[in-house]
């Protein structure tokens, strides 16, 4: 009897056995004859049953089969609407099966067969991730940001897939504020050189705020490595000489991009409002003034230079005119009223400037318009304050109005 037991047990583990084997090969029978709720059927039985469920060949099937369920249920099919009810979180099943097949495939026998169906599976994680970024989700977005970076990272030639997961990431991070995770995403795109000024910059400003001057200085240092041609490169380098006290360099920095930018004059005009203000925080007046000048004389309309000029203008009268309530009632030089005209000139002349800073915002389309609300509010305020010091009444009121009716005050 015991030889009889031995023999029957042997029979039904072989049986089994068989069975499970059975269950592989009409699974990928079913697949392929797109019968694939069936196919879903056989191959959850084979992956959690002991004979089958350490098998690459049993992982390879479950990808294919899950991905094609995925295809069916994006393509709104009979098909897939049915099998929609029955696995809507198919991609997960279908990433589990790609992280089970990497663990038992010792030898990458089924490597090749499977490596097309990583950026498949990484796009439907992305795609969700960009869902829920939309949602204002982030937290969601950065774990469904996970998963598909990992994918993708297994696959060759998914460097571009991987490095858009990065910056949506790296974007939902900085959303939540959460800085750490910003340079967790942010910082490898530095590292494959990823073309997309807003990374630099973002890290730069998080660094400056942290006080981290080294990791402040290396950033803008690998932007204008990789991207030596791109002006925001060189102003970004400008800024981090600046955090050393250096300006001198910084100017230098800010010249010798000024000189690459020949044929490209806005880019040439933006480079001399960058030069202007340094010189004007360095309290150069006349510097300042002169880059403005080569600024203007590219482009007389332009925004950026206008309102800087005019902020130059601004400044230095409000400097006179502090110098000036400084002055010892005593003095009898005349340097109060000195001080007072000067003042007041400088109110004068950044007039002209503001008002040709707001014309070029009035002649943008609507678009433009929106876009620059926040800097039409600014020069309305500016020209209310020159106005009012300058005893220009009726300049006062319309500008007055203008600038009531956009903050929505009474």
């Amino acid at each position: 009897m015991k030889k009889v037991t031995v023999v029957m047990a042997f029979i039904a583990m072989c049986l089994t056995a068989g069975a499970q084997s059975l269950n592989l090969s009409s699974a990928y029978e079913a697949q392929n004859r797109g019968y694939l709720k069936k196919a879903k059927g056989y191959i959850d039985q084979a992956a959690v049953h002991e004979q089958t469920k350490a098998e690459p060949q049993t992982w390879f099937y479950s990808t294919l089969i899950y991905c094609k369920i995925g295809g069916q249920i994006q393509d709104g099919t009979k098909q897939g609407k049915e099998l929609a009810k029955l696995c809507p979180d198919w991609y997960r099943t279908a990433y589990q099966s790609v992280m089970n097949w990497k663990q038992f495939d010792k030898d990458g026998e089924y490597t090749e067969k499977i490596s097309p169906f990583f950026a498949y599976i990484g796009n439907v994680y992305y795609d969700s991730a960009y869902a829920a970024y939309k949602m204002n989700q982030f937290d969601r977005c950065m774990v469904m940001c996970d998963t598909a970076i990992t994918i993708f990272n297994m696959a060759q030639g998914n460097k571009q897939n991987t490095q858009i997961t990065y910056y949506l990431a790296g974007s939902a991070a900085s959303a939540a504020k959460n800085n750490e995770a910003v340079k967790k995403y942010f910082k490898p795109l530095v590292q494959t050189k990823y073309d997309n000024d807003d990374v630099y910059k973002a890290l730069f400003n998080l660094y400056r705020s942290e006080k981290d001057t080294v990791n402040a200085v290396k950033t803008a240092n690998s932007f204008r490595k990789n991207f030596p041609n791109n002006i925001e490169a060189d102003q970004l380098m400008a800024q981090a000489y600046l955090l050393n006290g250096n300006m001198e360099k910084a100017l230098e920095c800010l010249n010798s991009a000024i000189e690459k930018q020949d044929t490209n004059l806005a880019a040439k005009a933006s480079l001399l409002c960058a030069v202007a203000g340094l010189y004007d925080n360095a309290g150069q007046f006349d510097k300042a003034v002169e880059s403005y000048n080569q600024a203007l004389a590219i482009d007389p309309k332009q925004y950026n230079v206008n309102y800087g000029m005019g902020s130059l203008y601004y400044n230095r009268a409000v400097d006179k005119l502090n110098a000036a309530n400084d002055v010892d009632p005593n003095d009898e030089t005349g340097l109060y009223d000195k001080l007072l005209a000067e003042s007041k000139d400088s109110f004068t002349k950044s007039t002209t400037y503001f008002q040709t800073a707001i014309e070029f915002i009035d002649g943008l389309d609507e678009n433009g318009k929106r876009m620059n609300e926040n800097n039409l509010i600014q020069c309305l305020y500016a020209l209310r304050t020159v106005y009012s010091r300058i005893g220009n009444a009726e300049g006062y009121q319309a500008v007055n109005e203008r600038y009531n009716q956009m903050t929505k005050q009474e």
